[in-house]
């Protein structure tokens, strides 16, 4: 019988280490034994991912709270389902660009939200291109790339400034508690960013559709702040609205830097 962990050296009181916390049991060394103990921890893994997006998705301010009060071994972390989010947002963007160059207008486009840009290329900037002999299309390809490198900073700054703001909202509060809720939030929205790429395939219902989930995002605000923060209806209502018109104002101040972004390309 294993008396001392084999990992930290500590003596050992039950299965787990309390020290590190590592299983004190040995993986199988037989097939049928592996598959088992393989399946037995991918399914707890899974069923907590299943359970942390479920709750992020439809129970707003529910993981905050959870981990705030100590609940974390239900869910997974605030970080791991902010970076679950983004890398799923990353790769929506693959397929459907919340940014991009129109090759046959030559104006930088976006379809992020309610905040869309349109904005030409100038015609000095075009000229540059014609001169280097540059086409539209390969410039795109550039342009897409500087994009995408210059996203995981705005990503980080759109988490900074979320728990800044809950930090200015509600000034007796711990900066846990704000960062938490700034990291759930911020990946609930990409999350319902994914879903908004695909209302322009919706004709006439897209407009529609993009206004009920603004509704949806400010609804699910209001609620995830009246759990975490316990504050009055009339306030967490006025702090939601000013939330939301912050984050939109943030968003369309980095679409429209990336106009900025292509003259600097050119």
């Amino acid at each position: 019988m294993v008396t001392d962990c084999r990992n930290c050296g500590a003596a050992l009181e039950g299965r787990y280490c309390s020290r590190c916390g590592q299983d004190s049991r040995e993986p199988p060394e037989d097939v049928w034994g592996l598959f088992g103990f393989f399946a037995a921890r991918f399914a707890g893994v899974e069923s907590r991912a299943f359970r942390s997006v479920t709750a992020l998705l439809f129970q707003p301010g529910r993981l905050t709270r959870a981990f705030l009060d100590g609940h974390r071994a239900r869910y997974s972390g605030p970080v791991q389902i902010y970076l679950w989010c983004t890398a799923a947002f990353f790769v929506v963007q693959t397929f459907f660009p919340i940014v991009r160059l129109d090759t046959e207008s030559g104006a930088v486009v976006s379809s992020l939200s309610a905040v869309s840009i349109g904005t030409d290329l100038s015609p000095e900037t075009l000229q540059r291109l014609a001169d280097q002999g540059t086409s539209i299309a390969v410039f795109a390809e550039r342009f897409d790339g500087a994009v995408t490198a210059y996203f995981p900073v705005v990503l980080v700054a759109l988490v900074a400034a979320s728990a800044l703001l809950m930090a200015l909202l509600y000034r007796r509060e711990s900066a846990l508690k704000h960062a938490v809720f700034a990291l759930h939030w911020t990946a609930f929205y990409f999350a319902l960013e994914m879903v908004r790429q695909l209302f322009p395939r919706l004709g006439q219902w897209g407009s529609v559709a993009s206004i009920l989930s603004t509704l949806f995002a400010l609804l699910y605000l209001y609620r995830a702040m009246r759990i975490v923060y316990e504050r009055g209806r009339i306030g967490t209502v006025l702090r939601a609205f000013l939330t939301i018109i912050v984050f939109a104002a943030l968003l369309g101040a980095w679409l429209w830097s990336t106009t900025a972004i292509a003259e600097r390309l050119a």
